[in-house]
């Protein structure tokens, strides 16, 4: 198995989201402030993604709110990240949720071939989507998942600064 076979790129991004959520995890824990973190665990677990990443970005906006200075500008671009969160987790299910095959490009390139089925209720149907994945566009996956991990890793290192700063911020 090479670093560019496509089962184990699908494989490290279904590992790298699941660093990215611990960390959302840690940042709520951080927020939250409860002496006893258990609470804070309990209720985490049993927020979905979306629920989760609604409530890490309404914590941080609370907590930069009752902070002296002007956090606008964090506050902007933690929402911002938030909403990239939101999309990669709904990029996450589609990759977990197919059925996948062994492709080849005209080209002679081996990718997978991603199917999925959606039910469209209001139209009355079941959607059926393909994909065709070659490593590059599993690479680019990763790459924005770990670039929205580095973006949440250094807001996570921030709250612990101003939790930990001689004054508030």
């Amino acid at each position: 198995m090479t670093d560019s076979d496509p089962y184990r790129l699908l494989g490290q991004i279904i590992i790298t989201f699941q660093h990215l959520e611990d960390c959302i995890n840690e940042t709520i824990h951080l927020l939250v402030q409860a002496k006893d973190e258990e609470m804070s665990r309990i209720l985490v677990n049993e927020l979905d993604n979306s629920a989760r990443l609604k409530t890490v970005d309404v914590l941080f906006q609370r907590f930069t709110s009752v902070r002296t200075g002007s956090f606008e500008k964090e506050n902007k671009g933690f929402h911002k990240l938030v909403s990239e969160l939101q999309n990669l987790g709904t990029r996450r299910n589609e990759i977990v949720h197919s059925k996948y095959f062994n492709w080849t490009s005209a080209d002679g390139a081996e990718g997978l071939l991603r199917q999925n089925s959606r039910l469209r209720s209001s139209k009355g149907v079941r959607e059926e989507l393909e994909e065709e994945l070659l490593p590059k566009e599993l690479w680019e996956d990763l790459r924005k998942l770990n670039n929205a991990y580095g973006q949440l890793e250094s807001y996570r290192l921030k709250i612990i600064d101003w939790l930990h700063s001689a004054e508030p911020a």
